[in-house]
């Protein structure tokens, strides 16, 4: 009788605790199994988006301003551009000169004229150019801190032109007008077929640093070309998007400089 009567006051003990406390159910403190819990992972890129961060480093993509300076180094095996598009003799990137090529000579079917003023230029080159226009400005009156910016303004600094990559060409004049002509007009209709855009339009001056040139055009294969006028991205913001992996992130970051520069 005894040892029931132990039992009974410790069951019942037991009961006044719990409704006292709670139990860990209704507290909801009771353990979830181990199995039940979301695992963690870190999931990597896909092999898409890995293929598109890989591509940002192709030679047809490379991209060239005043944050992405090319060195004394870099010199690309060039090819002289067809004579009957290029009086002057100029050389193009021997990997898509063909393509350069191909495009004067359909222009020219449709009876449009591409004249080729001007396509690779040596960062030594680039120099003279520069240094000349440094030279020029200090014979005016400036000083030469005011030229070294000044002249900047119109001639791009060594290294930092598109011309010197050798993927970059201007067509028959590099004035505005040649918006109004026939040769912009066909151009800006066919040329990413043959894998070039216009590398500085008119409303991206903020993010490219460059002042609208429509004469100018950039060769970055017939793929991405397309892809850019789709997206509607100049070089620098499509740069960004495929080293996302094909994401346009919500702050697109560019190598921007002020407006005003010429190429």
């Amino acid at each position: 009788m005894l040892v029931m009567a132990a039992i009974i006051v410790l069951l019942l003990a037991a009961i006044i605790v719990l409704l006292i406390v709670g139990s860990p159910l209704q507290n909801g403190e009771a353990d979830l199994p181990s199995s039940s819990a979301p695992p963690v992972t870190s999931q990597g890129p896909t092999e898409e988006e890995q293929a598109l961060m890989a591509e940002a480093d192709q030679w047809y993509l490379k991209l060239v301003n005043k944050d992405n300076v090319l060195t004394g180094d870099y010199n690309p095996e060039l090819t002289v551009i067809n004579e009957r598009y290029n009086p002057s003799g100029l050389k193009f990137d021997s990997r898509a000169v063909d393509a350069l090529n191909q495009m004067c000579a359909d222009a020219e079917a449709d009876g449009v004229s591409l004249v080729v003023i001007s396509a690779y230029r040596s960062i030594s080159k680039q120099e003279s150019l520069y240094n000349n226009k440094v030279d020029r400005l200090m014979t005016q009156g400036q000083s030469r801190e005011d030229a070294l910016v000044n002249a900047a303004a119109e001639v791009a600094y060594p290294g930092t032109s598109e011309h010197n990559t050798g993927l970059a060409v201007d067509f028959n004049a590099a004035e505005q007008y040649f918006e109004d002509t026939e040769a912009c007009k066909w151009l800006q209709e066919n040329a990413e077929k043959y894998g070039f855009v216009n590398r500085f339009p008119e409303d991206k001056s903020d993010l490219t640093g460059i002042i609208y040139e429509p004469w100018h055009y950039r060769y970055v294969t017939p793929e991405h070309a397309a892809k850019m006028n789709e997206l509607g991205m100049c070089l620098e913001e499509y740069v960004v998007y495929l080293q996302n992996g094909g994401h346009v992130p919500e702050t697109t970051t560019s190598a921007a400089a002020d407006a005003g520069s010429n190429s």
